[in-house]
């Protein structure tokens, strides 16, 4: 089974105050493109299709009519679709039974019924070739309980739903996972990135019966291994924030049943990149020339490296737009290293404002709490509790 794997979208997010809508057409002209060629059995979008729980209803006719060309694309193709946290898992899915005559199937949240979940909703075949089985973003809080003797509610769930499909795959046909959390090879372990405070769950929480896991979550590329199992995040198609300066791609995996799976990445050039200038952090008048000599024709988002022991002048945002007057480039902000602070500090406080609206409520408590210096783990177990009880509320 052939499939092509990307996620985390975020269609409707603006880059300080800049629309970004022909960047986004421009990654769905490349998709459709990818999608000509390489005519996948399925095209698997693992969560955060949208950037916000209410997207403008241009954002929403985009999505429409890009789902619709890339149906046209390749007529025979499965489009799966998950809810991820940034979306509202119940508007993603309003439409779902048209989206079914197209071949697309969405899930948004867990499909619950008076004895637990029908596990047959989220469990898709993709024509004779395979399986699909698409977990949509869930609190670790709002999965069904646990059977006797197991304590973990989101891995006992894998767990039921991996033997489920282990009951229908009597031919022994690959199996795709789909899921959006963060996992690790180990929890604890250093990540080659910055994520943000996100916490990680161990990649054992998927348990086992699965051929290659297509994650959503992660922004950039990065694939997990555990024993035979495979699992990848394919990223982000757009960078998000100023810390995805790296390339953006999606993910072509080729599955066959008890084999590792045999992937490629392909590329997707985004119409704007994001730029930190200069590299090392200068003084304030240093950055600013930089600014004025950056090409003309460089499109980039920029973000100015700005070394300070008092602050930045009162007038810096105008002296940097007057710099970069007849460029094409966007001038965004300023990423200031206070000279004053500790190396530590400076860590925990380093977020620019663009990147402080993609975390998500958890992530910013958990940084505030380490910054105080508190352990924040009971504290966090407490606002999630708080938070799946809105959630519930919203849902009724």
């Amino acid at each position: 089974m052939k499939i092509l794997h990307t996620s985390d979208w975020h269609l409707g997010h603006e880059h300080y105050n800049y629309h970004r809508q022909d960047e986004f057409e421009d990654f769905f002209r490349q998709l459709q493109h990818i999608v000509e060629s390489e005519k996948p059995d399925a095209l698997l979008v693992s969560g955060d299709v949208y950037h916000s729980s209410v997207p403008a209803i241009s954002t929403q006719t985009m999505y429409t009519e890009a789902m619709l060309a890339l149906h046209q694309a390749c007529p025979q193709m499965t489009i799966v679709v998950t809810a991820g946290n940034h979306d509202s898992a119940s508007r993603l899915e309003v439409d779902r039974s048209l989206w079914g005559h197209f071949k697309v199937h969405v899930v948004g949240t867990l499909a619950r019924t008076p004895e637990g979940v029908d596990l047959d909703r989220h469990i898709l075949p993709i024509g004779d070739k395979g399986w699909v089985v698409a977990v949509p973003h869930v609190f670790k809080q709002n999965f069904p309980p646990a059977p006797d003797g197991e304590t973990d509610r989101q891995t006992a769930f894998f767990k039921t739903l991996m033997e489920r499909v282990g009951q229908l795959n009597t031919q022994q046909k690959p199996v795709v996972l789909m899921a959006h959390l963060a996992v690790a090879e180990k929890v604890g372990d250093a990540t080659p990135y910055d994520v943000g405070g996100m916490e990680f769950d161990d990649i054992s929480t998927l348990t086992k019966g699965y051929d290659y896991a297509a994650l959503g979550h992660i922004h950039q590329p990065r694939t997990v291994t555990q024993g035979s199992n495979k699992a990848r995040y394919c990223g982000s198609p757009l960078p998000i924030t100023f810390r995805e300066e790296y390339e953006h791609s999606v993910t072509i995996a080729d599955i066959s049943h008890g084999e590792n799976p045999v992937l490629r990445s392909v590329a997707i050039h985004p119409l704007r990149h994001v730029r930190t200038i200069p590299k090392e952090a200068v003084p304030f008048e240093e950055a600013i020339e930089t600014l004025r000599q950056l090409d003309d024709e460089e499109t980039a988002y920029i973000q100015l490296h700005v070394r300070t022991a008092n602050g930045l002048p009162v007038d810096c945002n105008e002296r940097a737009i007057k710099a970069a007057e007849g460029k094409k480039c966007r001038f965004c902000t300023f990423q200031l290293i206070d000279e004053r602070d500790s190396t530590a500090r400076r860590q925990l406080i380093d977020v620019t404002p663009d990147e402080f609206k993609a975390m998500t409520p958890i992530e910013v408590a958990r940084r505030y709490l380490e910054g105080k210096g508190l352990q924040p783990d009971d504290y966090i177990t407490m606002l999630q509790q708080t938070m799946d009880i809105i959630e519930e509320e919203k849902a009724r």
